[in-house]
Protein backbone atom coordinates (compact mmCIF):
# COMPACT_ATOMS: atom_id res chain seq x y z
CA UNK A 1 0.00 0.00 0.00
CA UNK A 2 2.60 2.59 0.89
CA UNK A 3 4.10 1.72 -2.70
CA UNK A 4 1.23 2.35 -3.92
CA UNK A 5 0.34 5.85 -2.14
CA UNK A 6 4.23 6.71 -3.83
CA UNK A 7 3.23 5.70 -7.17
CA UNK A 8 0.18 7.58 -7.22
CA UNK A 9 1.90 10.96 -5.71
CA UNK A 10 4.42 10.72 -8.50
CA UNK A 11 2.24 9.93 -11.17
CA UNK A 12 -0.27 13.44 -9.65
CA UNK A 13 3.49 15.38 -10.00
CA UNK A 14 4.27 14.29 -12.96
CA UNK A 15 0.68 15.09 -14.40
CA UNK A 16 1.08 18.53 -13.28
CA UNK A 17 4.10 18.92 -14.84
CA UNK A 18 4.01 17.56 -18.11
CA UNK A 19 0.26 17.50 -18.36
CA UNK A 20 0.48 13.84 -19.15
CA UNK A 21 1.96 10.99 -16.86
CA UNK A 22 4.52 8.40 -18.24
CA UNK A 23 1.98 5.50 -17.21
CA UNK A 24 -0.95 7.06 -15.36
CA UNK A 25 -3.25 10.15 -16.38
CA UNK A 26 -3.91 11.12 -12.88
CA UNK A 27 -6.64 14.13 -14.72
CA UNK A 28 -9.21 11.24 -15.40
CA UNK A 29 -10.02 11.08 -11.92
CA UNK A 30 -11.13 14.53 -11.99
CA UNK A 31 -13.91 13.41 -13.87
CA UNK A 32 -16.45 12.48 -11.46
CA UNK A 33 -18.21 9.34 -13.18
CA UNK A 34 -14.94 7.61 -13.54
CA UNK A 35 -13.47 8.30 -10.05
CA UNK A 36 -16.40 7.11 -8.64
CA UNK A 37 -17.08 4.27 -10.90
CA UNK A 38 -13.25 3.33 -10.42
CA UNK A 39 -14.12 3.37 -6.41
CA UNK A 40 -16.71 1.17 -6.91
CA UNK A 41 -14.99 -1.20 -9.07
CA UNK A 42 -12.64 -1.30 -6.54
CA UNK A 43 -14.93 -2.48 -3.69
CA UNK A 44 -17.16 -4.59 -5.84
CA UNK A 45 -13.73 -6.70 -6.66
CA UNK A 46 -13.39 -7.13 -3.10
CA UNK A 47 -16.25 -8.68 -2.31
CA UNK A 48 -16.39 -10.74 -5.98
CA UNK A 49 -13.57 -13.22 -5.96
CA UNK A 50 -12.66 -13.57 -1.98
CA UNK A 51 -15.34 -15.81 -1.34
CA UNK A 52 -14.42 -18.05 -4.57
CA UNK A 53 -11.17 -18.77 -3.10
CA UNK A 54 -12.73 -20.57 0.26
CA UNK A 55 -15.54 -21.96 -1.33
CA UNK A 56 -14.10 -25.06 -2.91
CA UNK A 57 -12.08 -26.18 0.41
CA UNK A 58 -15.45 -25.59 2.32
CA UNK A 59 -17.33 -28.13 -0.51
CA UNK A 60 -13.84 -30.79 -0.58
CA UNK A 61 -12.78 -30.92 2.79
CA UNK A 62 -16.41 -30.15 4.63
CA UNK A 63 -19.16 -31.50 2.25
CA UNK A 64 -17.11 -34.50 1.01
CA UNK A 65 -17.35 -33.46 -2.85
CA UNK A 66 -15.16 -34.85 -5.10
CA UNK A 67 -12.81 -32.64 -7.02
CA UNK A 68 -15.30 -32.67 -10.10
CA UNK A 69 -18.19 -32.61 -7.99
CA UNK A 70 -16.69 -29.07 -7.04
CA UNK A 71 -15.98 -27.93 -10.61
CA UNK A 72 -19.32 -28.11 -11.20
CA UNK A 73 -20.94 -26.80 -8.36
CA UNK A 74 -18.64 -23.66 -9.41
CA UNK A 75 -19.76 -23.86 -12.88
CA UNK A 76 -22.89 -23.21 -12.08
CA UNK A 77 -21.20 -19.26 -11.36
CA UNK A 78 -20.66 -19.28 -14.92
CA UNK A 79 -24.04 -20.39 -15.87
CA UNK A 80 -25.49 -17.87 -13.90
CA UNK A 81 -23.13 -14.96 -15.44
CA UNK A 82 -24.03 -16.41 -18.80
CA UNK A 83 -27.50 -15.80 -18.25
CA UNK A 84 -27.31 -12.35 -17.14
CA UNK A 85 -25.05 -11.28 -20.05
CA UNK A 86 -28.07 -12.50 -22.38
CA UNK A 87 -30.89 -10.58 -20.07
CA UNK A 88 -28.54 -7.61 -19.76
CA UNK A 89 -28.99 -6.56 -23.66
CA UNK A 90 -32.92 -6.69 -23.26
CA UNK A 91 -32.28 -4.46 -19.61
CA UNK A 92 -29.76 -1.93 -20.95
CA UNK A 93 -31.63 0.44 -22.91
CA UNK A 94 -34.47 0.38 -20.02
CA UNK A 95 -32.61 0.31 -16.85
CA UNK A 96 -29.45 1.90 -18.01
CA UNK A 97 -25.65 0.28 -17.03
CA UNK A 98 -25.49 2.21 -13.64
CA UNK A 99 -29.04 0.44 -12.84
CA UNK A 100 -27.71 -3.18 -14.42
CA UNK A 101 -24.73 -2.81 -11.18
CA UNK A 102 -27.02 -2.20 -9.23
CA UNK A 103 -28.98 -4.91 -10.14
CA UNK A 104 -26.14 -7.30 -10.20
CA UNK A 105 -24.75 -5.88 -7.07
CA UNK A 106 -28.19 -7.11 -4.93
CA UNK A 107 -28.53 -10.46 -6.56
CA UNK A 108 -24.58 -11.19 -5.92
CA UNK A 109 -25.65 -9.84 -2.01
CA UNK A 110 -28.47 -11.82 -2.16
CA UNK A 111 -26.22 -15.18 -3.18
CA UNK A 112 -23.68 -14.77 -0.82
CA UNK A 113 -26.67 -13.79 2.15
CA UNK A 114 -27.59 -17.22 1.13
CA UNK A 115 -24.11 -18.70 2.45
CA UNK A 116 -24.17 -16.65 5.61
CA UNK A 117 -27.71 -17.78 7.13
CA UNK A 118 -27.83 -21.67 5.40
CA UNK A 119 -24.13 -23.01 5.06
CA UNK A 120 -23.78 -25.64 7.00
CA UNK A 121 -21.86 -29.20 7.31
CA UNK A 122 -25.50 -30.45 5.87
CA UNK A 123 -25.92 -27.97 3.24
CA UNK A 124 -28.05 -29.37 0.38
CA UNK A 125 -26.72 -29.66 -2.70
CA UNK A 126 -29.65 -27.67 -4.62
CA UNK A 127 -29.33 -24.83 -1.74
CA UNK A 128 -25.73 -24.08 -3.12
CA UNK A 129 -26.73 -24.27 -6.27
CA UNK A 130 -29.45 -21.54 -6.13
CA UNK A 131 -26.95 -19.19 -4.27
CA UNK A 132 -24.03 -19.89 -6.80
CA UNK A 133 -26.69 -19.12 -9.75
CA UNK A 134 -27.82 -15.91 -7.96
CA UNK A 135 -24.23 -15.00 -7.07
CA UNK A 136 -23.50 -15.63 -10.99
CA UNK A 137 -26.31 -13.60 -12.50
CA UNK A 138 -24.75 -10.55 -10.25
CA UNK A 139 -21.55 -11.06 -11.74
CA UNK A 140 -22.43 -11.34 -15.38
CA UNK A 141 -24.70 -7.77 -14.16
CA UNK A 142 -22.36 -5.95 -12.75
CA UNK A 143 -19.25 -6.81 -13.51
CA UNK A 144 -20.22 -6.30 -17.72
CA UNK A 145 -22.01 -3.00 -17.20
CA UNK A 146 -18.87 -1.60 -14.77
CA UNK A 147 -16.95 -0.61 -17.02
CA UNK A 148 -19.03 1.19 -19.44
CA UNK A 149 -20.08 3.24 -16.41
CA UNK A 150 -16.67 4.20 -15.69
CA UNK A 151 -16.01 5.43 -19.22
CA UNK A 152 -19.28 6.76 -20.38
CA UNK A 153 -17.48 10.43 -19.90
CA UNK A 154 -13.84 9.52 -20.66
CA UNK A 155 -12.60 11.80 -23.63
CA UNK A 156 -11.94 8.96 -26.97
CA UNK A 157 -8.30 9.86 -27.12
CA UNK A 158 -8.09 8.96 -23.14
CA UNK A 159 -10.01 5.63 -23.65
CA UNK A 160 -7.17 3.52 -24.21
CA UNK A 161 -5.62 4.85 -20.16
CA UNK A 162 -9.18 5.02 -18.59
CA UNK A 163 -9.56 1.29 -19.68
CA UNK A 164 -6.33 0.63 -18.34
CA UNK A 165 -6.41 2.50 -15.03
CA UNK A 166 -10.28 0.67 -14.48
CA UNK A 167 -8.90 -2.94 -15.32
CA UNK A 168 -6.00 -1.77 -12.04
CA UNK A 169 -8.68 -1.21 -10.24
CA UNK A 170 -10.37 -4.38 -10.58
CA UNK A 171 -7.30 -6.86 -10.08
CA UNK A 172 -6.41 -4.50 -7.12
CA UNK A 173 -9.18 -5.25 -5.77
CA UNK A 174 -9.17 -9.11 -6.74
CA UNK A 175 -5.80 -9.16 -4.80
CA UNK A 176 -6.85 -7.55 -1.80
CA UNK A 177 -10.55 -9.30 -1.25
CA UNK A 178 -8.57 -12.69 -1.86
CA UNK A 179 -5.97 -11.74 0.89
CA UNK A 180 -8.63 -10.66 3.16
CA UNK A 181 -11.01 -13.06 2.85
CA UNK A 182 -8.99 -15.53 3.08
CA UNK A 183 -7.65 -14.77 6.19
CA UNK A 184 -10.93 -14.02 7.76
CA UNK A 185 -12.00 -17.33 6.64
CA UNK A 186 -8.91 -19.37 8.27
CA UNK A 187 -9.04 -16.89 11.41
CA UNK A 188 -12.44 -17.50 11.84
CA UNK A 189 -12.14 -21.64 11.16
CA UNK A 190 -9.09 -21.68 13.51
CA UNK A 191 -10.77 -19.48 16.56
CA UNK A 192 -14.06 -21.02 16.21
CA UNK A 193 -12.49 -24.89 16.58
CA UNK A 194 -10.47 -24.25 18.92
CA UNK A 195 -13.27 -22.83 21.27
CA UNK A 196 -15.43 -26.54 19.81
CA UNK A 197 -12.63 -28.67 20.88
CA UNK A 198 -12.09 -27.19 24.27
CA UNK A 199 -15.59 -27.82 25.49
CA UNK A 200 -15.32 -31.15 24.19
CA UNK A 201 -12.50 -31.67 26.43
CA UNK A 202 -10.10 -32.61 23.83
CA UNK A 203 -6.08 -32.41 24.31
CA UNK A 204 -4.44 -29.86 23.20
CA UNK A 205 -7.04 -27.91 21.19
CA UNK A 206 -5.28 -25.25 20.21
CA UNK A 207 -2.37 -27.37 18.63
CA UNK A 208 -4.93 -29.32 16.98
CA UNK A 209 -6.83 -26.45 15.65
CA UNK A 210 -4.23 -24.82 14.22
CA UNK A 211 -3.17 -27.98 12.19
CA UNK A 212 -6.51 -27.80 11.14
CA UNK A 213 -6.43 -24.34 9.46
CA UNK A 214 -2.58 -24.85 8.44
CA UNK A 215 -3.88 -27.53 6.28
CA UNK A 216 -6.85 -25.29 4.94
CA UNK A 217 -9.09 -28.03 5.74
CA UNK A 218 -7.55 -31.41 3.95
CA UNK A 219 -6.43 -32.80 7.51
CA UNK A 220 -10.38 -33.50 8.42
CA UNK A 221 -10.60 -36.55 6.09
CA UNK A 222 -7.40 -38.24 8.30
CA UNK A 223 -9.35 -37.50 11.56
CA UNK A 224 -12.96 -38.53 10.72
CA UNK A 225 -10.90 -42.12 9.69
CA UNK A 226 -9.84 -42.48 13.71
CA UNK A 227 -12.70 -43.17 15.97
CA UNK A 228 -11.06 -41.16 18.62
CA UNK A 229 -11.19 -38.24 16.62
CA UNK A 230 -14.60 -38.41 14.78
CA UNK A 231 -15.88 -36.08 16.88
CA UNK A 232 -12.69 -33.44 16.51
CA UNK A 233 -13.10 -33.91 12.59
CA UNK A 234 -17.20 -33.04 12.85
CA UNK A 235 -15.97 -29.70 14.75
CA UNK A 236 -13.47 -28.89 12.01
CA UNK A 237 -16.49 -29.16 9.77
CA UNK A 238 -18.76 -26.53 11.60
CA UNK A 239 -15.94 -24.57 12.19
CA UNK A 240 -15.30 -24.65 8.31
CA UNK A 241 -18.99 -24.16 8.20
CA UNK A 242 -18.88 -20.77 10.26
CA UNK A 243 -15.81 -19.47 8.16
CA UNK A 244 -17.97 -19.36 5.14
CA UNK A 245 -20.79 -17.91 7.16
CA UNK A 246 -18.49 -14.81 8.37
CA UNK A 247 -17.13 -14.77 4.46
CA UNK A 248 -20.77 -14.79 3.07
CA UNK A 249 -21.88 -11.38 5.80
CA UNK A 250 -18.30 -10.10 4.89
CA UNK A 251 -18.61 -9.95 1.51
CA UNK A 252 -22.29 -8.97 1.26
CA UNK A 253 -21.21 -5.92 3.64
CA UNK A 254 -18.50 -4.90 0.94
CA UNK A 255 -21.21 -5.53 -1.89
CA UNK A 256 -23.28 -2.76 -0.21
CA UNK A 257 -20.39 -0.30 0.03
CA UNK A 258 -20.19 -0.91 -3.51
CA UNK A 259 -23.77 0.05 -4.21
CA UNK A 260 -23.55 3.02 -1.71
CA UNK A 261 -20.63 4.11 -4.10
CA UNK A 262 -22.80 3.92 -7.34
CA UNK A 263 -24.82 6.28 -5.85
CA UNK A 264 -22.63 9.07 -6.16
CA UNK A 265 -22.03 8.45 -9.96
CA UNK A 266 -23.65 11.07 -12.27
CA UNK A 267 -26.29 9.96 -14.49
CA UNK A 268 -24.78 10.19 -17.91
CA UNK A 269 -26.19 13.27 -19.63
CA UNK A 270 -26.57 12.99 -24.00
CA UNK A 271 -23.91 14.73 -25.56
CA UNK A 272 -24.83 18.54 -26.84
CA UNK A 273 -24.48 17.34 -29.97
CA UNK A 274 -26.78 15.26 -30.17
CA UNK A 275 -29.29 17.25 -27.53
CA UNK A 276 -28.60 19.93 -30.11
CA UNK A 277 -30.17 17.95 -33.03
CA UNK A 278 -33.12 16.63 -31.40
CA UNK A 279 -33.85 20.65 -30.53
CA UNK A 280 -33.51 21.01 -34.61
CA UNK A 281 -35.47 17.98 -35.20
CA UNK A 282 -38.30 19.16 -32.96
CA UNK A 283 -38.24 23.39 -33.43
CA UNK A 284 -36.76 24.10 -30.48
CA UNK A 285 -34.54 27.15 -29.42
CA UNK A 286 -30.97 25.89 -28.10
CA UNK A 287 -30.33 27.36 -24.80
CA UNK A 288 -29.36 30.68 -23.72
CA UNK A 289 -25.01 29.94 -23.88
CA UNK A 290 -25.11 27.11 -25.75
CA UNK A 291 -22.44 26.19 -28.22
CA UNK A 292 -23.49 27.65 -31.26
CA UNK A 293 -21.59 27.00 -34.83
CA UNK A 294 -21.56 30.81 -36.85
CA UNK A 295 -20.69 30.99 -40.43
CA UNK A 296 -17.71 33.42 -40.87
CA UNK A 297 -18.52 36.92 -42.22
CA UNK A 298 -17.08 37.17 -45.41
Amino acid sequence: MVSLALFLRRQVRLTRENGTAPLMDTSLFGIRSFSTGSIATLIIALAEFGILAVLPLWLQYTLGYSVLQTGLMVFVVAVGSFFASGAGFGMAEKTGPVGLVRIGLVLEALGLLMFGLLASSESRWWVIAIALFLYGMGVGFATAQVTNVVLADVPPQQAGQGSGIQSAARQLGSALGIAILTSTFFTALDSDLSERLARQGTPEADALSSAVSGSAGAMISELSQNPETVSAADAARDAMSYGVQIDGYTCAALLVLGMLATLLIPRHRPDIRQRGGQDASSGGVPEAGADVGRTPAS
